[in-house]
C-alpha cells in the first residue's frame, strides 16, 4: 500500500501531467525545491507555494513572499514570519523535516469572494462500467487569515461555483456556464491521461482555480480517497447523491479500489 501510495507525490505527478501538451498549459510553474530553485522563483514570481511533496489536504503549506527587507511567510493560517534571506528561509523550511522532499511553485493570484481566495473541487467518478463521470463541483473558499482552501484545515466554507464566480470574477450566465465547461472538460482529459499512470483509482478530486483574469489552473489531482463530505456541505445535495450513487454503482461490480 505505502509503496502504491507513494507514486502520488506531487513531483511525480507534475511531471507526468506535464508530458501531456493539453494539461500541461494549466500547470503552475513548478520544481523541486532547492536553494537554487526558490531563488529562481522568488526572482521571477515574488510569491511562492513550499508543499510538501507527499503530503496531501493543505498539510504543512507554506506561503513566502518578498517584502523591501527580506522575505514573509505563513504556514497554513495565521501570523506571518520573517526571514531576512533566502538562505535563512530556505534553513527554516527544511529544518523541520530536513528528509521530506518540498516542491516550490509559483502562487496564483486567485480569484476571491469577500476578499478570500477560493479554488474548485471537480469530482469524477467511475460508474458501474468502469467509466469516468463528472460527478459535480464545489468552491472552496479559504478561512481567515489561511494561505490553503482545505476547509477543515484552514477554516473556510463551501459554496457553489456558480455563485463563486459571480461574486469573484462579476460574471454573467454565460461566461459561468462557458467556465464550468471548461473546467469539466479538463477534468474528462486528466481522467483520460491518468489511466496511463501507475495508479488505480476509481474515484478523483482535482483540485482546479481560476485567477482573477479567468484563467483556469491545475493545483492538484487527488487521485486516492477523496473526500465526500465536502458536497454535503452545499445546501444543494444534488451532487452529494450523485456521488454516493456513482460511488455504489462502482463498488457494487468491482472489488478493486486502489
Amino acid at each position: 500500500m505505502q509503496e502504491k501510495l507513494a507514486r502520488l507525490a506531487k513531483w511525480k505527478l507534475h511531471r507526468f501531467y506535464a508530458r501531456n501538451s493539453y494539461i500541461a498549459r494549466y500547470l503552475p510553474p513548478t520544481a523541486m525545491l532547492t536553494p537554487n530553485s526558490l531563488q529562481r522563483f522568488m526572482d521571477a514570481y515574488k510569491t511562492v507555494y513550499i508543499k510538501a511533496s507527499t503530503v496531501h489536504t493543505g498539510k504543512g503549506i507554506v506561503k513566502v513572499w518578498r517584502t523591501e527587507r527580506g522575505y514573509r511567510y505563513v504556514q497554513v493560517k495565521g501570523r506571518a514570519s520573517f526571514s531576512p534571506s533566502l538562505q535563512d528561509l530556505y534553513r527554516k523550511l527544511r529544518q523541520a523535516n530536513p528528509r521530506r522532499s518540498y516542491i516550490v511553485q509559483k502562487a496564483i493570484d486567485l480569484a476571491e469572494v469577500n476578499g478570500r481566495p477560493f479554488d474548485i473541487r471537480v469530482m469524477m467518478m467511475r460508474d458501474g462500467n468502469r467509466n469516468w463521470q463528472y460527478a459535480g463541483m464545489v468552491a472552496k473558499v479559504a478561512g481567515p487569515g489561511s494561505v490553503v482552501s482545505n476547509v477543515r484545515r484552514g477554516g473556510g466554507y463551501v459554496m457553489t461555483v456558480g455563485s463563486a464566480l459571480r461574486q469573484s470574477l462579476r460574471c454573467g450566465p454565460e461566461r459561468i456556464e462557458r467556465i464550468k465547461k471548461e473546467l469539466i472538460t479538463l477534468s474528462h482529459a486528466i481522467m483520460r491521461y491518468s489511466e496511463k499512470y501507475p495508479f488505480f483509482s476509481f474515484q478523483c478530486g482535482i483540485d482546479l482555480a481560476v485567477d482573477k483574469n479567468g484563467r483556469i489552473w491545475i493545483i492538484e489531482v487527488n487521485l486516492h480517497n477523496p473526500s465526500h463530505g465536502l458536497f454535503n456541505k452545499l445546501s444543494d445535495k444534488t451532487f452529494f447523491r450523485r456521488i454516493g450513487r456513482l460511488y455504489w454503482a462502482y463498488r457494487s461490480k468491482h472489488k478493486r479500489i486502489i
